[in-house]
């Protein structure tokens, strides 16, 4: 192999890890695609932090956990298309105000009373 083949070798295969760093890091943020909105890729990731923070201060059961992981990954969709949209940030702040309400209605529906009254306890403090 000479040299020239080397070298360019080596700088195509540079090439290629920067274009592959550089998709994983805007795959991180929510993309509409025509009429539709694909989630980002931290999504699963985000809602299982939210779900573990949640079983551990609330001390919750794996199955309760599990729904709470679900509704959590569900909701992301709509907050990323609100943080994303073109709407003014005033906007952008009440629709999330009305998502959040909007989620804690579910919330309350697989909490049970004691945790849910918790769960707003440390919503507050955030």
């Amino acid at each position: 192999m000479t040299m020239k083949t080397f070298l360019l070798t080596v700088s195509f295969l540079t090439l290629l890890v920067s274009i592959s760093q550089a998709q994983t890091k805007t795959d991180a943020k929510a993309k509409k695609t025509g009429n539709e909105w694909h989630a980002a890729g931290d999504a699963p990731t985000r809602s299982k932090e939210f779900a573990d923070r949640l079983m551990k201060s609330l001390t919750l059961d794996e199955s309760t956990t599990k729904k709470v992981y679900a509704a959590y990954l569900a909701n992301t969709k709509s907050v990323d298309e609100i943080k994303f949209g073109s709407d003014s940030e005033q906007a952008k702040k009440d629709a999330l105000k009305a998502n959040q309400e909007s989620f804690d209605e579910k919330l309350k529906n697989i909490l049970t009373p004691t945790q849910f009254s918790n769960y707003m306890k440390l919503e507050k403090k955030n």
